[in-house]
């Protein structure tokens, strides 16, 4: 019997590692108000709407937001700029709370206290937030929310784990789209919410109406008070490995 032994040789090659983002300060993030801080430890008051209690220390991000004070400086941006991207956090809601997760800024992934919905809604906890139009007639202004396929949202107080995987929209030499951007799977709590979703261009509430190859990760921070850990990233945007003087012997 004969066999065929390849011996390869390549002149450089492409390691996907997974990456924290460390949250032993504020450093790897931006922000403008104070309702952002490092502890080590997070507790909700399940009897009392948006409150949560925190232990000093590090290893936790934390909004504590009062509810009805909006505005994207309340927001946290990520110094970090993706284009394809792998990302999974835990996360634990206060009892009535929202919040959500911007891909490049400007898509939506919507993280919110869903305990109890039935029939989960695009708002839900998992969900692709809505687009919207302003000049549309009334209730049609938003469209193209996605709801998650089922409600697979643990009680506020729990930690939640997430796990998104985006593809960027792509242009060509000119700048002009040439692919949408692609939500290629979202689980929670390791149920598949969805999978292959298309978006045809930002969610509400973008930071801009103009889409690019990257942009950054942005948490909404003006709906009330979230706890983040154990954030893990894996980028995509490095070129490509090569194969080249690729040499073989046959015995």
């Amino acid at each position: 019997m004969k066999k065929l032994f390849l011996l390869l040789a390549f002149s450089q090659s492409m390691v996907l590692g997974q990456t924290p983002i460390p949250l032993n300060d504020l450093s790897a993030f931006i922000s403008k108000s104070s309702n952002w801080k490092i502890v080590s430890d997070v507790n909700v008051d399940i009897d009392k709407k948006n409150t949560v209690n925190s232990v000093a220390g590090t290893g936790v991000l934390l909004c504590e937001h009062e509810q009805g004070k909006y505005g994207l400086d309340y927001d946290l941006f990520s110094k970090l700029e993706h284009g394809d991207l792998d990302i999974e956090f835990d996360f634990m809601m206060a009892k009535g709370s929202n919040s959500g997760l911007y891909l490049q800024g400007r898509y939506e992934i919507q993280l919110n206290d869903s305990w109890g919905a039935n029939v989960p809604k695009y708002y839900d906890c998992g969900g692709i937030y809505e687009r919207w139009n302003d000049s549309k007639p009334d209730g049609q202004k938003g469209y193209e929310g996605y709801a998650p396929r089922f409600n697979a949202y643990k009680a506020p107080g729990l930690w939640q784990n997430i796990k998104i995987s985006f593809q960027a929209p792509r242009f060509d030499a000119n700048g002009k789209k040439i692919a949408n951007a692609k939500i290629l799977s979202i689980k929670l709590n390791n149920v598949l919410l969805h999978e292959n979703v298309e978006l045809s261009g930002v969610t509400r509430g973008s930071i801009s109406q103009e889409e690019t190859k990257s942009g950054p990760l942005r948490i909404q921070g003006d709906h009330g008070s979230v706890a983040f850990k154990n954030i893990v990233v894996n980028q995509y945007d490095k070129t490509a490995g090569k194969v080249s003087n690729l040499s073989y012997k046959v015995y």
